[in-house]
């Protein structure tokens, strides 16, 4: 492998000695899309939503599939302004080792602040980016917390009304 060449979540789980699964699909970037494409509930699913800092530091917001990311949590728990907010673009997330679609709070990036919602820990096994649109990483939600030290936790999710939190 060219050491130049970021290297995906599945090449990092794997380096840290992580039991998941790598599950194949039609290159699709809708998490709805994925889930049919699985036959898995977004309930089962982690969603990473990607963002840069005006200092061009990724920030990576985990949460659960069916959940609505609260942006002024997510700034808070990250320590900027919610204006500071900005969508990460494909060039962004390529140099993190990553694809529109295929967003993993696993990183290459090594300054990447992650913050995971509260619930995610609870989820139990679930379905996440792989870094790719074509293919998904099966995954007990507690080690893909683990397999990122200095991850924050918040609540930045906001869960459907009829959904305990």
């Amino acid at each position: 492998m060219n050491s130049l060449a970021p290297v995906g979540p599945p090449d990092i789980l794997a380096s840290l000695g992580v039991s998941f699964r790598l599950h194949e699909h039609p290159d699709v970037t809708s998490p709805l899309e994925v889930c049919v494409a699985l036959g898995v509930p977004l309930e089962r699913t982690v969603k990473t939503l990607a963002f840069v800092t005006p200092e061009d530091r990724l920030l990576l917001a985990a949460l659960p599939g069916h959940a609505r990311l609260r942006y002024g949590a997510l700034a808070r728990a990250a320590g900027i302004r919610r204006g500071d907010l900005s969508p990460a673009g494909a060039g962004r997330l390529a140099r993190a080792g990553m694809q529109p679609g295929g967003v993993c709070p696993v990183s290459a990036d090594r300054t990447a602040v992650v913050v995971f919602d509260g619930t995610v820990s609870s989820l139990g096994r679930v379905h996440c980016g792989s870094g790719r649109r074509d293919s998904s990483i099966e995954i007990e939600a507690a080690e893909l917390m683990a397999a990122v030290p200095g991850a924050a936790l918040a609540s930045i999710a906001d869960l459907p009304a009829d959904e305990p939190a």
